[in-house]
């Protein structure tokens, strides 16, 4: 059986997905099987592949807001991960061991406002292109991917990311430091600190063990907090890590935005719904040095683009500028 989709105006027809199973975790680099979301994956014309995944109705992390009808536009981009992840694998031939090294990516989700609440599980299409691929003789390097997401039929909008592959003693070499210790997400586990935790309901969350902001401050059109390394938490520390992953980053991008958008244009986070993002990785964040999270209004362009409030966080460590993004929100009664 077969199904067509629709890629830059182009009808396709490619394989049928499946959603009755996730796909091998080891094959989208999660360690629980709760945390894997892929169910399918089928490439077509060589570059482009199809893959689907289900929603949960329910999750300790992806679902937890204070707006409990919205879908977690990281959740999404996490399913787009796992897809491009699994892809490279099972499709264009990585090796088990190859690292993955995210360079940049970038969402325009203005589907996120027009889905109705879920009562379940929703299915989610990603149909995704890939461009300028890099390779070694027979070994990938890098690549470009585009990807158009639909839920349960209904158009999302896109993703788009650009990542490199190391082999792992390349990725060795490039996080040897000096002083020979390189500390795991491991080392970071424990019970909650309080101390300092942003209240949940800012950020837009219900519980405490989501919330990875502490000690906000606010000077001028800044909005300034200090990063949590939750080395404990199931979702952003999956698996042992040596560096404080994108994700982790997106989501405390994520909570700086509404907390900004609160303290700068008294919009509270269950009043928004983030739409789009785009963010660069410039260098690792190391686990045990600081990370300030820096929230402010983009000093080029207006914060608000017709209902949108737009909010640029920096990511601060050691004298440097680890990350960028930009984040987007709309305005909803709450």
């Amino acid at each position: 059986m077969t199904v067509s989709v629709q890629l830059d105006a182009e009808d396709r027809v490619v394989p049928a997905l499946t959603f009755e199973r996730t796909v091998a975790r080891h094959l989208v680099h999660r360690r629980a099987l709760s945390e894997v979301f892929l169910t399918d994956s089928q490439v077509f014309d060589g570059s482009s592949f199809v893959a689907g995944a289900q929603l949960p109705s329910s999750h300790a992390y992806f679902t937890d807001h204070s707006t409990p009808h919205a879908v977690d536009p990281l959740l999404l981009l996490e399913c787009c991960r796992q897809a491009e992840t699994h892809a490279v694998h099972a499709h264009f031939g990585a090796d088990p061991t190859t690292k993955f090294v995210l360079e940049s990516w970038d969402a325009e989700l203005p589907g996120l406002t027009r889905i109705p609440p879920s009562r379940g599980p929703a299915d989610l299409v990603i149909e995704a292109q890939t461009s300028r691929s890099h390779r070694a003789g027979e070994v990938l390097r890098a690549m470009d991917y585009r990807m158009h997401l639909s839920l349960s039929g209904s158009p999302l909008g896109k993703v788009t990311m650009r990542v490199k592959y190391v082999s792992e003693g390349v990725y060795r070499a490039l996080r040897r430091r000096p002083d020979g210790v390189l500390p795991t997400s491991d080392d970071y586990r424990g019970a909650l600190d309080q101390s300092g935790l942003v209240d949940p309901r800012r950020v837009g969350r219900r519980r405490a063990e989501n919330v990875v902001l502490l000690e906000p401050t606010v000077a001028g059109r800044d909005v300034r907090a200090r990063l949590r390394v939750a080395g404990g938490h199931p979702s952003l520390f999956d698996h042992a890590q040596d560096h404080l992953p994108g994700m982790v980053l997106m989501e405390a991008g994520r909570q700086a935005a509404l907390l900004a958008a609160e303290e700068l244009d008294q919009v509270r986070a269950d009043q928004l719904t983030v739409i789009r993002f785009s963010a660069s990785f410039h260098a690792y964040s190391e686990l045990d040095r600081p990370v300030t999270v820096v929230a402010r209004r983009p000093e080029d362009e207006k914060v608000r683009s017709g209902d949108t409030i737009d909010v640029l966080v920096t990511f601060e460590q050691a004298g440097r500028t680890v990350a960028e993004t930009v984040y987007g929100a709309v305005r909803h009664d709450a």
